[in-house]
């Protein structure tokens, strides 16, 4: 049976006008292999997901993206899949630029950049926990679909993920460019608010700005110095800038 379904998506594949990006392959054989290897991370990959959603521990989203750096790996991992699933539509973090706001009413701790943080966390994990890797090839595969993703998130990856997601993509066969061209500060990229800063100043350290909602834009209210862990309140006077830090 597992052959047949492999030619049907061989015929369906070649019915299709593109491929996925990370599963592509230029010879029939390497198609096939692709193909079975996407089987086992979609089969494999969901069904240790849904073991992991079983112990979906409780909490606010703070109090979930607290848990990510404590415990064993499979309690970081099912925190982390648990604050996806409050953040992301889906929980699918290849979906994580819809996700928007601050996590509490007065708070300036971007959701966007807590669940990428979750994203993050469980993947390397998941490397850790015997059969876990399926799984996060699963999440890296969702995740390659933002084009944007992979320019700010894995071309300039974080500090310390290299090794791990490396480490997927060869036990499970997963293709594409997984190596970073910069490596950025460590997790976590949740920031710590600072104060306020000039556009001026954001303009001359190209930090990123997010805009009134926390997501990563063009331009904004806030900027988010990344290298250093804080998030600003932009203001237009050039004189001024203060830190507060919290």
């Amino acid at each position: 049976m597992k052959k047949i379904s492999i030619v049907i998506a061989v015929v369906l594949f070649f019915a299709l006008p593109s491929a996925s990006p990370v599963f592509a392959a230029t010879t029939w054989e390497e198609l096939v292999a692709g193909l079975e290897k996407r089987e086992m991370v979609r089969g494999q990959g969901d069904e240790f997901l849904a073991e992991l959603k079983k112990e979906t521990p409780q909490g606010s989203e703070l109090d979930l993206w607290k848990k990510l750096w404590i415990g064993e790996p499979r309690a970081r991992a099912a925190a982390g899949v648990a604050l996806m699933d409050k953040i992301f539509p889906g929980g699918n973090p290849g979906r994580w630029e819809s996700a928007s706001g601050f996590m509490g009413a007065t708070s300036y701790r971007p959701r966007q950049l807590a669940g990428l943080d979750a994203f993050f966390v469980t993947v390397a994990a998941l490397d850790a926990i015997p059969g876990g890797e399926w799984s996060a090839a699963l999440l890296l595969d969702s995740f390659s679909q933002s084009g944007r993703g992979m320019l700010y998130f894995i071309e300039q990856m974080p500090s310390g993920l290299q090794e791990p997601i490396l480490s997927i993509v060869a036990k499970t066969g997963l293709s594409g460019d997984w190596k970073a061209k910069a490596i950025r500060r460590p997790l976590p990229l949740l920031p710590n608010f600072a104060g306020s800063v000039s556009r001026n100043t954001v303009e001359s350290r190209a930090w990123q700005y997010l805009d009134g909602t926390g997501k990563l834009a063009g331009n904004g209210y806030y900027a988010w110095d990344r290298d250093r862990g804080y998030v600003y309140q932009v203001v237009e006077d050039s004189n001024r800038f203060w830190q507060h830090r919290d």
